[in-house]
């Protein structure tokens, strides 16, 4: 029987590991059994028997099938993206986003829960997800609260699946607060970053007063180190040639408390030209492409567990701003789906005060799977490409694109076979 072309491969030194972008499900089969795979007949059938049972051959119309699956998963969840204040109290060197005094107003936390409401009585979803975002969230902290606690009445009312992130500096994250995020408003993933070790942090990160804001933001990650609460925090390391050095070095260092806690997951990422914001003045060196890559090799050699390659190597594997039902509201109520092109009106979709959401322009914005990829391998994963800024905004052709995307899930797969994340081992015995 021919294996499909859906599985992808990445070879390390026990052997091979296969994944299986139909299932996300995966292997490590080890040098040993393939050599007696190919040398004792009765392995081989027993080999093929378990490729056949994990559905790892080729299916009649397995594109279609399977796409179609993504598809329906997806048409179950209802996402968000809610923009709590206008502000930050970081200016951080490479930030695109231009900042406002302005926290949310009842009338558009009603506005929204309203609009969500009214989705929800459908019946069709299934998963409710939010993520606080800013500007710094946790200026918004009192629309976290009452929205989310709104939020998750509604979803208990209707049997509704309900979960919640939270991207922020960590610098107001005090232990208090996030034990009431956690326990009372259900949110469960966090993601802060370091920019390496105090040095270089702050540096690039600094707060809107000009002072360094990385000896309170690492005290305040140990603080929930400390709790037993069951959370996921992703540590993000921006990078640039000024602060890579250090952000080495942080792996020796401070990094060293979170290495054995599964709850801490590293997430290395190259700086981009991503806009000036506030930021005038300001100017930051960018590394080469495979830096981030090489960092995230490093990091797992030396024990540590990433964000990569738990969660960028499987079919799910999507950005927000390409689905139909994910709704990004700023803190003025306009609808929006990417957080980067805040600034772009192909981005801008209504307002959600006026009750107006062009869902068709929405439906329009999304990268649908283009024919010419029912070959790809990385197909199930991609679907052509999963970033419609870069499209729909930026103008980058195709070309470049399959290009990006292809390395970006061979690394990720090379960091989920480094970092051990495959279902089952195939030994000899």
């Amino acid at each position: 029987m021919k294996m499909s072309p859906r599985i992808i491969s990445y070879d390390i030194s026990e052997g091979t590991v296969f994944f299986n972008t139909k299932t996300n499900d995966s292997f490590l089969i080890t040098n040993e059994l393939i050599k007696k795979v190919d040398e004792d007949e009765e392995t081989e059938k027993q080999y093929e028997s378990y490729l056949e049972q994990h559905n790892y051959f080729l299916e009649e119309d397995e594109v279609d099938k399977y796409l179609t699956q993504i598809s329906e998963a997806d048409k179950e969840r209802l996402g968000l993206t809610v923009l709590t204040h206008g502000d930050c109290n970081f200016r951080c060197k490479y930030c695109y986003e231009h900042f406002t005094n302005i926290s949310m107003s009842l009338e558009t936390e009603n506005a929204i829960f309203y609009f969500v409401e009214e989705k929800i009585k459908t019946g069709q979803f299934k998963y409710l997800t939010v993520a606080w975002f800013g500007g710094e969230p946790l200026l918004g902290f009192k629309t976290i609260v009452s929205l989310g606690k709104r939020l998750i009445s509604l979803c208990n009312k209707y049997n509704v699946n309900y979960d919640s992130s939270l991207t922020t500096n960590g610098f107001l994250l005090d232990k208090k607060k996030f034990v009431t995020l956690v326990t009372d408003l259900r949110v469960t993933s966090y993601q802060i970053t370091l920019d390496g070790n105090q040095e270089s942090h702050d540096r690039q990160r600094i707060s809107r007063t000009g002072k360094g804001t990385y000896d309170r933001i690492l005290k305040n990650l140990i603080d929930m180190r400390q709790t037993k609460l069951d959370f996921e925090c992703i540590i993000r390391f921006n990078i640039t040639k000024e602060n890579y050095p250090n952000i080495c070095s942080f792996l020796k260092h401070d990094g060293l408390i979170f290495k054995e806690d599964e709850r801490f997951l590293l997430f290395y990422c190259n700086v981009g030209d991503w806009g000036k914001g506030d930021r005038v003045g300001n100017s930051l060196t960018l590394v080469n492409r495979s830096t981030a890559f090489e960092l995230s090799k490093r990091a797992v050699k030396e024990g540590y567990s990433l964000f990569a390659s738990r969660y960028n190597t499987s079919h799910f594997f999507s950005c927000y701003a390409n689905k139909k039902n994910h709704y990004a509201f700023n803190v003025n109520g306009i609808v929006q789906s990417c957080t980067v092109a805040l600034y772009d009106k192909k981005n801008i979709f209504g307002n959600i005060n006026t009750g107006f959401v062009n869902q068709n322009k929405i439906d329009k914005w999304v990268i649908n799977v283009d024919d010419s990829c029912s070959d790809c391998p990385y197909l199930l994963i991609c679907k052509s490409g999963n970033c419609p800024m870069v499209k729909r905004i930026n103008g980058v052709s195709f070309k470049r694109i399959c290009e990006s995307m292809k390395n970006t899930i061979y690394e990720n797969l090379a960091l989920f076979a480094l970092d051990g994340q495959y279902n089952d081992i195939l030994d000899v015995e």
